[in-house]
């Protein structure tokens, strides 16, 4: 399974209430569904083409999601299961004949155990969900809005040029964290993190390591690097190996005046990497948001991203401008809506957007 943004496996469990079905047995999830409306101009990456070549168009899509997830804590082990149901995945994938598909509606995200092997170490192996945008979240209920930054829609792209796919990989790992869980130093192989290529021997597995520090009243920090074995389109159709850093971190220590702030920077380092004969080379990803808190049960959004798709192309960034709020009207429900505005280097290609989403949890 690839993953394709992101550089170190960083499990990060659904912030959903579970209904204890035994002795540290939990169930829990929940039902989202939402509506996405874009004004695009007719070079915009997400323009349909066709008849509506050379005007702008407005697209509008409705989505609706289910997430069930199965956790059990028993004799130093931990497991997780979390199964997710689609109208339309988000992802693709490829048949035999080259075609690509939306992927299969019911997708196993996440599969893992942990066995606490001293009070200090940790083995981790399966299938889990990874981000470094942990304060973006996968799901509406841990998204500061209603959608999926560009960043991450970036980030979702597959470095070998194959099928978009979602962030989850197969990989086993080691975790250490102090006495006091304010740091920790993890290590991870996997099967891979920005792409396969054609080239890739079963023996070209991804590494990466994570180093971070917290303070619960200050917030978190974390630096990680990874490499990634003929990763990457390169010349000739051949692959390439890449690089990735990843610094990203939150900031609590102005919670109590109602403020969460949060930042992180991305880069990937594959300066062959290849597109239809053109070297696009390098890319770099940087999000700052702030949350606001007017109440216990409404805040406000703002995020600002950027995205360098390729240091070797031409009118090849995108700046994305998005301004959210975010409602509780009920203990177990979320209502999110947002506005947001992307600005492309490249001529006639911008767009605007507004979206709106509730998600209820499962009893």
């Amino acid at each position: 399974m690839r993953l394709i943004p992101n550089l170190i496996l960083l499990a990060v469990g659904a912030a959903l209430p579970a209904v204890e079905l035994a002795p540290r047995l939990g169930l829990g999830g929940h039902v989202a569904a939402g509506v996405d409306a874009d004004l695009q101009q007719p070079a915009a990456p997400g323009h349909p083409g066709g008849r509506h070549a050379g005007e702008n168009d407005l697209e509008v899509d409705f989505s609706a999601e289910a997430l069930v997830f199965l956790n059990a804590r028993y004799d130093g082990f931990a497991l997780r299961a979390d199964v997710v149901l689609h109208d339309e995945s988000p992802y693709q994938e490829e048949d035999s004949a080259g075609d690509l598909h939306r992927a299969p509606p019911v997708r196993v995200e996440q599969v893992f155990a942990d066995w606490s092997a001293t009070e200090h170490l940790t083995v981790r192996a399966g299938r889990f969900r990874t981000t470094w945008l942990g304060w973006e979240g996968f799901h509406v209920t841990s998204l500061w809005r209603a959608r999926h930054s560009a960043a991450w829609d970036w980030n979702v792209q597959n470095h070998s040029l194959g099928p978009n796919e979602p962030f989850v990989t197969d990989g086993v790992g080691l975790l250490v964290a102090g006495d006091d869980r304010r740091w920790g130093i993890e290590g991870y192989v996997a099967d891979d993190l920005l792409g396969s290529t054609d080239d890739r021997s079963g023996t070209d597995l991804a590494t990466g390591l994570s180093l971070w520090a917290m303070d619960p009243a200050l917030g978190r920090i974390e630096l990680g690097i990874a490499h990634d074995p003929r990763s990457t389109a390169g010349p000739d159709g051949g692959g390439v190996h890449s690089l990735a850093a990843d610094l990203n971190a939150d900031i609590r220590a102005f919670q109590e005046h109602g403020w969460f702030l949060a930042a992180e920077a991305q880069y990937h380092h594959h300066p062959d990497l290849t597109v239809g004969g053109e070297t696009f080379g390098s890319d770099l990803v940087l999000l700052a948001m702030a949350n606001y808190a007017f109440t216990p049960t409404l805040s406000a959004t703002l995020m600002v991203d950027w995205v360098e798709r390729g240091f070797e192309a031409d009118d090849n960034e995108q700046l994305e401008v998005a301004l959210a709020l975010l409602m509780r009207p009920h203990p177990r429900a979320r209502f999110h809506v947002e506005a947001n505005a992307i600005d492309e280097a490249a001529d006639d290609a911008d767009s605007v957007g507004a979206s709106m989403v509730v998600a209820v949890d499962l009893p």
